[in-house]
């Protein structure tokens, strides 16, 4: 997840480690939430969209399972820290 919601609160959190922006927001100041961690170096940005072709009965002769699957994500959230390790890259 990377948006928590809690108690009518939200707060941005890392796709790729465990930190997540210290400050929480009301559902009404989305907008302000997302400025705010952009600004102390975060990066959000928005997730190319996931294949429209997922059906598989070509292969199993029936549609996919979708029951249970997670609501796909529309953007990425990376806090100062990996922004900066994904940058530099791989060290080969």
């Amino acid at each position: 997840m990377t948006i928590a919601h809690h108690e009518n609160r939200n707060q941005v959190t890392c796709d790729t480690c465990p930190a997540s922006y210290p400050n929480t927001y009301a559902a009404d100041d989305w907008s302000a939430m997302i400025a705010d961690a952009k600004v102390a170096g975060w990066s959000i940005r928005k997730t190319m969209p996931a294949a429209l072709d997922r059906d598989t009965s070509d292969l199993f002769g029936a549609a996919p399972r979708m029951a249970g699957s997670d609501k796909p994500q529309t953007h990425i959230h990376t806090c100062p820290d990996c922004a900066k390790a994904q940058q530099k890259g791989p060290l080969l």
